[in-house]
């Protein structure tokens, strides 16, 4: 009662006030919502994997319902309390149905993102720029250091990119979500999603699925967690004694299948607790019982429901692996059969087989004290994201370390983090992002592909697959339009970009966007290529007559149908796929003169002529008196072919891979407009599809 009398006279006491305000100064209603803002203490939002959180009209239990929230919610800090029990209760200000409200969150299931009442401390200030943590770290530190003085924190700079790291976390099987999250939480990449069936693929027994790109990069951001519970994803995991006791430890498994527990955990002749017996696995294998404690109950559940621990599973009667160490899908067997069997094979330095509770706990605790902890995986962290260059990761869970840290930080009394120097190792990566990597939120379906896609009248190139998006055609000068037809493979996606598009002379790329029902975009485009216009022919004026030569003179005569540039000395209007022979019969040689064609490489060759070649007249003294070079429009390669070969060098000029040089170039330009572009690369395709010839 006396609380809720507090409560009430605040609240009247704060609406007297606005009330003077509005009616002193005529404030508007966003004006109001402003001043509430700039008079909070702090923010906050309700941890991710809350749902159903309640926010109250005061802060106990007992107090009447607002509303419920889930995770994600963000609301404005005005005041920090504790009930009679202890907990910790928010004061805060939220949006509700369009109204700023006021009202009471509970503190377990909250994280505060920032507190106002900051006062900047020169000395932290320089131990942080000491240490080199970059700007973005800074506010969630200076936040930490307010609350907490005496706390430490190291920047671990362990030289690692984080493209390389992210990269690396995003193979499949390596960083896993539940099935059940929100779509964008889960990954769509090649072998993790069905896009026909709109099935992920389960990775693990219980339905586990490859973890998203996006929520790989939150979970892996250090920034995301610097605050006063998940920071003990940083906190050294080894035991210490003088840290960690029994009342902590109590705090850990209050409500969880751990405390008063009938289980029998009689070991080397005494009876244990849960309490008293992870205490012993800390000691015997250096361990913080702490983390022991969170790990099994992340993986057997608060209610201990895993099957690792029933003793009662078929084939593995007795059995038991508190810490699923070796429980993972493989051989045909699920991850709890083969976490049993590995419990069942004897190893003397991890008690193993553990056919009791208590060598299960103790004998696990030993194997992760000598697998990760006393090798440099020693925070939760590390456990999960490992920079030892061992490859060696102990959870697949891409949020364990968030989910853990704050059962980690419960376990400590607040007089323990109040007068404890906790020393925290913050990770700091080369090359990170400049800001901080956000939790993916939307939900929904992510299917945005296509089931159809066609240009109504023409085929297009390739054939369609809803896995390829790029497609291409060619239409005659009079097509001015085209209609362009498909349809979803969700009936939940949307799509725009369907139906008649204009087109112009060259080049026109059609993009046609599918939106998934959860905003993931997926662009299709199709290339439309518009010929220009024919041009009239024009007959060409009667060559002039060419005198007859000096009787001591030699050159050639060339024939009317090849054409000579004498100021660059090369020869076309050859024959695409003509021989050596078919040349020189078109060509006249005065005075015992002969011609032979040359490749490249100086020798005489009488197969395929190609670009490249060469054409050398000599005299009848064996004299060089002339000499061109060949082009043939079409054939960049020089193979005396126009085929794909050819359509691929254009093609990777246009694109800027690289450019053919010289006469290999003039012969790309199909078209003799002195650009290598889309016209030539089109000239050369309709002329592998045989819908048209290279002008030579």
């Amino acid at each position: 009662m006396k609380s809720g009398y507090k409560c009430s006279a605040k609240r009247i006491a704060a609406i007297g006030v606005m009330l003077c305000m509005l009616v002193l100064t005529c404030l508007t209603v966003t004006s109001v919502l402003n001043t509430k803002a700039e008079e909070s203490i702090g923010q906050g939002h309700v941890n991710y994997d809350v749902t159903g959180l309640r926010i109250r009209k005061g802060p106990t239990t007992n107090s009447s319902i607002i509303t419920t929230v889930s995770g994600g919610f963000k609301f404005d800090i005005y005041e920090e309390t504790t009930d009679d029990d202890g907990d910790t209760w928010y004061g805060i200000g939220f949006y509700l149905n369009g109204s700023y409200e006021r009202g009471y969150i509970y503190g377990g299931y909250i994280t505060v993102d920032k507190r106002n009442d900051y006062k900047p401390d020169a000395d932290f200030e320089e131990y942080l720029d000491s240490q080199g943590f970059p700007d973005s770290y800074k506010d969630g530190l200076r936040q930490l250091h307010a609350q907490y003085p005496n706390w430490v924190f190291v920047a671990d700079h362990n030289g690692k990119d984080w493209s390389d790291v992210l990269d690396n976390q995003n193979i499949i099987g390596r960083s896993l979500t539940y099935g059940s999250a929100v779509s964008s939480w889960k990954s769509v990449a090649d072998g993790c999603y069905d896009w026909e069936s709109g099935r992920y693929t389960q990775l693990d027994s219980g339905g586990w699925v490859q973890a998203s790109s996006a929520l790989v990069e939150y979970a892996l951001d250090p920034r995301n967690f610097l605050n006063a519970d998940n920071i003990f994803m940083f906190e050294n995991l080894s035991f210490d004694s003088s840290l960690q006791d029994e009342s902590g430890l109590e705090s850990m498994v209050d409500g969880t299948f751990m405390e008063n527990s009938s289980h029998d955990l009689r070991y080397d002749g005494r009876n244990y607790t849960y309490i008293t017996g992870l205490l012993l696995a800390g000691q015997e294998s250096g361990v913080s019982p702490y983390h022991l404690a969170s790990r099994i109950l992340q993986e057997q559940g608060y209610d201990g429901h895993g099957s690792s621990i029933s003793g009662t599973q078929s084939g593995y009667l007795g059995y038991y692996n508190y810490y699923n160490i070796g429980a993972y899908a493989s051989g045909g067997l699920t991850a709890v059969q083969n976490g049993l069997e590995y419990a069942s094979y004897p190893d003397s330095s991890t008690l193993r087989p553990w056919n009791t509770r208590m060598k299960s706990i103790i004998g696990g605790a030993i194997y992760l004290g000598k697998s990760y902890i006393n090798r440099g995986q020693n925070t939760l962290y590390y456990e999960k994201f490992d920079m030892t260059g061992r490859g060696h990761q102990y959870m697949t869970n891409v949020l364990a370390p968030r989910s853990e840290s704050v059962k980690s930080a419960q376990g400590y009394s607040d007089s323990n983090k109040n007068n404890i120097a906790f020393i925290f190792r913050i990770p700091v990566y080369e090359n990170m992002p400049e800001n901080v990597c956000e939790i993916p939120t939307g939900d929904g379906s992510p299917n945005n592909r296509l089931s159809d896609l066609y240009v109504d009248g023409y085929s297009l190139t390739p054939t369609f697959s809803l896995y390829k998006t790029e497609y291409s055609l060619i239409v005659d000068y009079d097509a001015s339009s085209v209609y362009v037809g498909g349809s979803t493979l969700d009936s939940s996606a949307d799509v725009s970009g369907l139906g008649y598009h204009d087109l112009s002379v060259g080049s026109n790329d059609i993009t046609i966007t599918v939106t998934a029902a959860n905003g993931d975009n997926q662009d299709y485009t199709i290339t439309v290529v518009r010929q220009d216009k024919e041009p009239d022919p024009t007959p060409e004026p009667d060559p002039e007559p060419t005198p007859d030569p000096e009787p001591d003179v030699a050159y050639p005569g060339f024939s009317t149908t090849l054409s000579v540039d004498e100021d660059e000395k090369y020869i076309s209007g050859l024959t695409v796929s003509g021989y050596a022979q078919d040349v020189l019969d078109k060509i006249d040689n005065y005075n015992g003169a002969y011609s032979k064609i040359l490749n490249k490489n100086g020798n005489e060759k009488d197969g395929l002529v190609g670009t490249g070649d060469i054409l050398i007249t000599y005299n009848s003294s064996g004299e060089e008196v002339s000499r061109y070079e060949i082009v043939l429009y079409g054939d960049a390669n020089g193979d005396g072919e126009v085929d794909l070969f050819d359509f691929v060098v254009v093609k990777r000029s246009i694109l800027g891979i690289s450019e053919p040089s010289g006469i290999y170039w003039k012969a790309a330009d199909c078209n003799k407009d002195g650009e290598i572009d889309l016209f030539d690369f089109v000239v050369i395709k309709r002329y592998i599809l045989g819908l048209g010839d290279v002008n030579q």
